[in-house]
């Protein structure tokens, strides 16, 4: 059982409470001083009258009442939106006493004696007697210091998104959730050829969406305007935009609708990955695969045609020919295969195997195309095998003369030995001279010339160079 006395005693706790809570009530002064928002009011001419304790933590000081050098307010110092310290005759309460007009929701600094700063909310209205005559103000202010930390770094990080988005290579945009174009960055711009107007297109800001097999795509059948509809994100499928010049450009879409912290629909990014460089890529790739395939065949070819002609003609120079193809493929391969230079396939080909000072090498610098280069390589290994096997390079005292020029688009190739044993027409026309003098003539288009004169071989060549 509870004890009567316990309970008279809690009865009258309560009730004590209760008359002190109706006289804080009744008694404004004791209210006013008790809430957590500073007011205080001040007379016509500004001079304070009255503030409460909240006021005066705000302020960071308690000027005395009706000090005739503390008007209008009691912070050491107002800063204005300038940031700069406004004089007492511009605060908001100077403008309501001589305005007679309230003022809300005023954001202001307040700059307290030992420099710190908060920002309040003011709002202040002026006070009237009974005929209507102005005779003061009040001000209810609050510290909105960390809202306004909080906001402006909302504001900093929307400014960091924005400046990230602006450097992305990648075009990026986003919508509402109903669709309408909300915001897209330079590289979209870019991309689409033109400046969308924001918040009147809808799903995408390309002028035309085509398919890749160039069927035109409405824009509410985009694949911004599906990941909306469905509420899931995308990839691809591939599309193309047409710009008003009538220019496409290949794009790769990624769009994802958003979701807001209640998981209602509020919008939708999208990123369009631009593949004109990939394509472009692509069909160079292709383009190399079949060149490759073409050059391959035509080097089998080569090779087994070599084979089956150093069989018949036994002179056993298969490997020698091979090395020399191989020498040129190696000029040609450290040129992406675009060129090589004809003086270093000779080097490669007529030099190696023979005594320096021998051989003079003499001519321009000419780039040769990969068919005319390995065309040029087996015609000088043939001719240096020929020379060290038969002509001048058998002997000690022999030598060889290689030069050329080019005369307009003709090359004119000239090779002449000397010192070697005596030279006398063959009487049928070897391997190695039908190989110099169909390429020349069949894969160069040229024109060859082989004199077997006494004082040594004497080749010229006349070969036209592509523009």
């Amino acid at each position: 059982m509870s004890n009567p006395a316990d309970a008279n005693g809690g009865a009258r706790s309560a009730a004590v409470t209760s008359l002190a809570l109706e006289r804080i009530v009744r008694s404004p002064a004791t209210l006013v001083e008790n809430l957590s928002i500073g007011i205080y009011t001040c007379d016509r001419d500004g001079l304070i009258v009255q503030f409460n304790r909240r006021a005066a933590e705000l302020w960071g000081r308690a000027p005395a009442l009706s000090d005739p050098h503390i008007r209008y307010c009691g912070a050491f110092k107002t800063i204005d939106r300038d940031c700069r310290a406004a004089a007492p005759a511009e605060s908001v309460m100077a403008q309501v006493l001589a305005s007679g007009e309230p003022v809300r929701d005023r954001e202001l600094i307040l700059e307290r004696e030992d420099g710190t700063r908060i920002t309040i909310l003011a709002n202040v209205d002026p006070l009237f007697d009974e005929q209507g005559r102005l005779v003061g103000g009040v001000n209810c202010f609050q510290d909105i210091s960390e809202v306004v930390r909080m906001r402006d770094q909302m504001r900093e990080g929307r400014r960091v998104v924005r400046h990230v988005m602006e450097a992305l290579p990648a075009a990026i945009y986003t919508t509402d959730a109903d669709g309408k174009l909300q915001y897209f960055n330079t590289a979209a711009e870019n991309l689409w050829g033109f400046t969308p107007k924001i918040g009147e297109q809808f799903w995408c800001g390309s002028w035309k969406i085509l398919l890749p097999d160039g069927t035109l795509l409405p824009h509410d059948r985009c694949p911004m305007a599906v990941a909306l509809k469905e509420k899931r994100a995308l990839v691809g499928p591939e599309a193309v935009a047409e710009r008003p010049d009538g220019t496409r450009v290949p794009f790769m879409p990624y769009p994802t609708p958003l979701f807001g912290s209640d998981g209602e629909l509020i919008g939708g990014v999208n990123m369009l990955i631009d593949l004109t460089e990939q394509k472009r890529a692509d069909a160079q790739q292709r383009g190399l695969i079949d060149e490759l395939n073409h050059r391959v065949k035509n080097t089998l070819a080569t090779i087994q045609s070599l084979a089956a002609q150093t069989l018949r003609g036994g002179d056993g120079e298969f490997e020698g020919r091979l090395l020399a193809l191989s020498r040129v493929h190696d000029q040609l391969t450290r040129n992406a295969w675009e060129w090589a230079d004809l003086a270093a396939i000779a080097r490669d080909t007529v030099l190696p195997g023979v005594a320096n000072g021998r051989v003079r090498i003499e001519g321009p610098s000419v780039r040769l195309t990969p068919r005319i280069a390995l065309a040029m390589g087996m015609v000088l290994h043939e001719l240096a095998s020929n020379a060290s096997r038969h002509g001048a390079l058998s002997t000690p005292a022999g030598s060889v003369a290689l030069a050329w020029r080019v005369d307009g688009q003709i090359l004119h190739v000239d090779w002449r030995e000397e010192g070697g044993p005596a030279v006398a027409p063959p009487t049928r026309r070897g391997f190695g001279t039908r190989l110099v003098e169909r390429s020349v003539a069949n894969e160069l288009g040229g024109h060859p010339s082989i004199a077997f004169s006494a004082a040594g071989v004497h080749c010229t060549m006349e070969i036209p160079l592509p523009e």
